[in-house]
């Protein structure tokens, strides 16, 4: 999902500046205290204006973490698929995987656990909730796409009809893991962990496991 600057002031530069500056702020703190006990004064102390001014460019928290979730999304995605998208073998394609899943967690562990939190949140807000499917979706999509242009130039080898489904099973095995790490993050330099990893994940790529 592209990073988005979110506000009333549309195209006008300064306007862009301040909501960016807003969002920024929002995943900082979100991430750090969570979605329950953050509150719209501690995003505008944090992004250094007044209340007012955020209430300018959001509605009301809900319409603030919406668009910070979304927000924050694009930098991780473009990240992670970036890193994957050079991989010129399974094993390649494997190791890289992992090391997207151990820097997302160890880089980034406020902001992977506010993730589950939003997720558990999108049950209570329609807002929320869409904008973690649309993040969500996009991943999938992109990966799907990835793996698939892998497969055509014989990276990997998978059955076309089977990438999508694949995508999901490697979605839900990263996100076990990361709740996983996040309970016990000392867990993310262990190999004993990672070899069985590496090898269930260059058998769904086709390659060997020997």
């Amino acid at each position: 999902m592209p990073r988005k600057k979110q506000g009333k002031a549309g195209s006008s530069g300064g306007g862009q500046e301040k909501a960016g500056r807003i969002l920024e702020a929002a995943v900082q703190v979100l991430s750090k205290k969570g979605y329950e006990s953050t509150t719209i004064n501690d995003i505008a102390d944090r992004a250094g204006i007044s209340r007012g001014l955020l209430h300018y460019y959001f509605k009301d928290k809900e319409d603030l973490v919406a668009n910070a979730l979304s927000f924050g999304f694009g930098p991780m995605w473009d990240a992670s698929i970036g890193s994957l998208s050079s991989a010129r073998s399974p094993s390649e394609l494997a190791d890289r995987m992992v090391e997207v899943l151990k820097k997302n967690v160890k880089e980034n562990p406020d902001f992977s656990a506010l993730l589950f939190e939003m997720w558990v949140s999108g049950r209570r807000s329609a807002k929320i909730r869409k904008v973690f499917a649309d993040g969500l979706n996009e991943a999938i999509t992109r990966l799907t796409v990835l793996l698939g242009i892998a497969n055509s130039l014989g990276v990997i080898r998978i059955n076309p009809s089977d990438a999508e489904g694949l995508v999901r099973i490697l979605f839900a095995l990263y996100h076990g893991l990361a709740i996983q790490l996040l309970t016990s993050p000392e867990k993310a330099d262990d190999e004993r962990i990672w070899q069985p990893v590496r090898k269930t994940l260059l058998s769904a790529l086709g390659g060997t496991t020997a």
